[in-house]
């Protein structure tokens, strides 16, 4: 798919989807309930279809019922033949069910896209070894068994938290399990998301130190009836898009949110933006840019379109702690710099650092052609980045969107923003 982005001066309201990562756990938690759960405001995208297949592999059962979903809950621990599971290109997906599905003696092949297969999962190999369980990677396949056992897990807290949250989450199957976590503990907000919904199904999780979780055997998900609130990461494109082009108003979000991507409102606020909120809705007006050092350590996925706020802001951005953007769908620091210098902008990192010195418009005779580097993150800020220039660019690949926000381009639409999808 190639998209035409024309600068634009956007206006109006718009719905945020519901959060993909709360949209996950609660698919996950559901789907290990003995009993039908109710899932309200569910997210769409590849990577939630990729968790609901998963589920659906270990026995799960969904059923539509006008604006919600019904989810019939298994029992992975009990599974006695071999399983393929397909996680697409959703790390989400494969971290937290390498865990959940080793919970029983079957065999399990995990597929995907070779990107996703190679990245790091030395954690869990590391735990296989220990407990004398085979574990293999390549870029075509994850092949593995269990069962793993309870106990105690330790785990470097500078890693992925999905694999934190992904031993959370198979606690309950393991009868018990103790995790700590090793300074420093970076996204422990992720992790915050995981615990909070394992609660809300059930599940007592002991927090003795602010490093440390224990879950108690003999517990069980419970079925119940949750709605997703909507997604912080996903508002963060028309947040920066209202800080640097014309005011917007957001829906559906929720000012006390424990989505660690929620620090997006207090960036945009210091970035110079107008917030305020009028009768739940969230209203955000440009004013005076201001450049920022900002910590990226609790907020990876804000780092692309962080990227594009700080080129448009006058001055020097200095963005810190950012160096898993390096392991997501593609290196996103070097994306973000091959991308932005196409415009012209003055963009440098290295290994765990991106310094950008911006400025307050952006122009070019000729289209500039935009590569999404097959991520949906890369795609949605250069969108960003083209309604706020002062010329036209054609991002190609644009389909990447589809990972988590498929409306993404209908959406910016809807706001006057001037896209051709071709």
């Amino acid at each position: 798919m190639q998209v035409t982005i024309t600068p634009s001066t956007v206006s109006g309201s718009l719905m945020i989807p519901a959060s993909k990562s709360l949209s996950h756990r609660a698919l996950i938690c559901a789907g290990l309930a003995s009993g039908t759960s109710t899932i309200r405001h569910l997210g769409h995208s590849r990577d939630i279809q990729a968790t609901m297949d998963c589920l659906k592999a270990l026995g799960a059962v969904f059923h539509q019922k006008e604006e919600a979903l019904l989810v019939d809950g298994c029992t992975p621990s009990l599974i006695d033949h071999p399983v393929v599971l397909d996680a697409y290109e959703s790390g989400s997906t494969l971290r937290f069910f390498i865990p959940i599905a080793a919970t029983s003696a079957a065999p399990v092949t995990f597929h995907g896209q070779p990107t996703l297969l190679s990245r790091p999962m030395g954690i869990y190999a590391n735990i296989f070894l220990e407990q004398h369980l085979p574990f293999e990677q390549s870029g075509e396949a994850i092949s593995f068994h269990g069962p793993l056992q309870g106990g105690l897990y330790t785990i470097d807290g500078n890693v992925s938290s999905q694999f934190i949250s992904g031993l959370l989450m198979a606690g309950p199957l393991l009868s018990g399990i103790e995790l700590a976590v090793l300074p420093p503990y970076q996204s422990r907000s992720y992790v915050d998301l995981t615990t909070s919904m394992m609660e809300k199904f059930g599940i007592q999780i002991e927090q003795p130190t602010s490093e440390a979780y224990r879950i108690h055997p003999g517990q069980s998900y419970k079925p119940t009836d949750i709605f997703v609130e909507s997604d912080w990461s996903q508002a963060a494109f028309f947040l920066v898009l209202g800080l640097l082009n014309h005011s917007l108003t957001l829906q559906g979000l929720n000012p006390d949110s424990l989505q660690g991507d929620e620090v997006i409102l207090d960036l945009v606020k210091k970035a110079g933006a107008k917030v305020e909120w009028d009768n739940g809705n969230l209203v955000v007006s440009p004013d005076q840019r201001k450049p920022l050092t900002i910590d990226l350590a609790n907020c990876p996925d804000l780092g692309p379109i962080l990227c594009v706020m700080a080129a448009y802001t006058p001055g020097t951005t200095r963005i810190e702690h950012a160096a898993r953007l390096r392991y997501k769908e593609c290196d996103r620091i070097a994306a973000m710099e091959e991308e932005l210098k196409k415009w012209g902008v003055e963009i440098s990192s290295d290994e765990d650092s991106i310094t950008i010195v911006g400025k307050s418009s952006w122009k070019k005779e000729e289209p500039v052609i935009i590569d999404s580097h097959n991520d949906h993150r890369i795609a949605m800020a250069m969108a960003i980045f083209g309604c706020c220039a002062d010329s036209p660019c054609v991002i190609e690949n644009a389909q990447a969107i589809n990972k988590s926000y498929p409306d993404f381009f209908e959406d910016l639409k809807s706001l006057h923003g001037k896209v051709d999808i071709q």
